[in-house]
């Protein structure tokens, strides 16, 4: 859902990218001819059309709205397809395309290396979409100086140690996605100034403490996933505040304690609920008879006692 959107931007820049240009800026075509030859690998000839001294524009995967300057960089692997798989590292000198806007780099699966600081060195950059590769390392502390970003997804890599807290400074930030990694320790209290999040997920990673009360200046929220980590505690009461467009709230794969929160039946725009796999009691409230809308509610496996009230929705898991 979060990367298909992203992709539609990606695609969008690619359909309105003039054609045949003559030319291509040497810093760009050097950087670019940098990326290809850290690639090892390529067996399905994703980059063949790179090729020094032809249009860069022309290239497969580039789009340049801006003359002869790179302004897109979409490269991709089909998950489907093993062969189609990149081997190799991301090339420091891709910091030479300072035109650069959106970087989309999905499933290329063994592009190995550290969080790629080349993104630092680009002024114009506001989307980045790093995803299912096998990058590794701490995320760097100051990563908040990135701050005119929109877009953050670093999903499916092997990202250690915590969210650094400069985090907070991104705050044009619309969409973050860290799910899959192996990120350690708390959520910050900082997360609180993106008040211009759509969608968070956090899930999939190992970290721990309780979840932050966070959620009171975060108006725009429709997505929050942080399922499958090691969070304990209660459910913040500041998540009251997104009750009239919140679509999805996964906290499954926890150790959330408590009663199920009355509050949450104020949600009358969500689609999924899941509260599974935690150590939930006492009894399920009554209000949530109220969630008529809801297409997927998943309670199971906690310490629940009494049964469920009747709700008319898709889904509904107790057991």
């Amino acid at each position: 859902m979060n990367s298909l959107f992203i992709f539609t931007v990606v695609i969008f820049l690619i359909c309105i990218n003039p054609t045949g240009a003559a030319t291509c800026h040497p810093d760009d075509e050097a950087g670019l001819l940098a990326f290809k030859a850290g690639i090892t690998r390529d067996p399905s000839g994703i980059l063949s059309t790179w090729k020094k001294g032809t249009a860069c524009c022309s290239w497969s995967g580039i789009t340049c709205l801006t003359g002869d300057r790179v302004t897109a960089l979409n490269v991709a692997g089909q998950s489907d397809n093993a062969g189609s798989f990149l081997t190799g590292t991301l090339s420091p000198s891709l910091s030479k395309l300072q035109h650069l806007g959106a970087i989309y780099f999905n499933n290329l699966k063994n592009i190995t290396g550290p969080f790629p600081q080349f993104i630092f060195q680009l002024p114009l950059l506001k989307y980045v979409y790093i995803t299912n590769n096998r990058l590794s390392g701490p995320l760097p502390v100051n990563i908040g100086s990135i701050s005119q970003l929109e877009t953050l997804g670093l999903d499916g890599n092997r990202f250690t140690g915590p969210i650094p807290n400069s985090i907070s400074n991104c705050t044009q930030l619309f969409q973050l996605n860290l799910r899959d990694n192996l990120l350690t320790g708390t959520i910050p209290l900082g997360m609180a100034n993106l008040k211009l999040l759509s969608s968070l997920d956090l899930s999939g990673n190992r970290l721990s403490g309780t979840i932050p009360d966070i959620f009171k200046s975060m108006t725009e929220l429709r997505f929050l996933t942080l399922s499958n980590n090691q969070l304990s505690g209660n459910i913040p009461p500041s998540i009251t505040s997104l009750a009239p467009i919140l679509r999805f709230l996964e906290l499954g794969n926890n150790n959330l304690s408590g009663t199920i929160p009355s509050f949450l039946s104020l949600f009358k725009a969500l689609d999924r609920l899941d509260l599974s796999r935690n150590r939930f009691s006492g009894v399920v409230p009554k209000s949530f008879a109220n969630l008529t809308k809801i297409f997927n509610l998943d309670l199971s496996h906690n310490l629940l006692t009494d049964p469920f009230p009747v709700l008319i929705c898709r889904t509904i898991n107790l057991t």
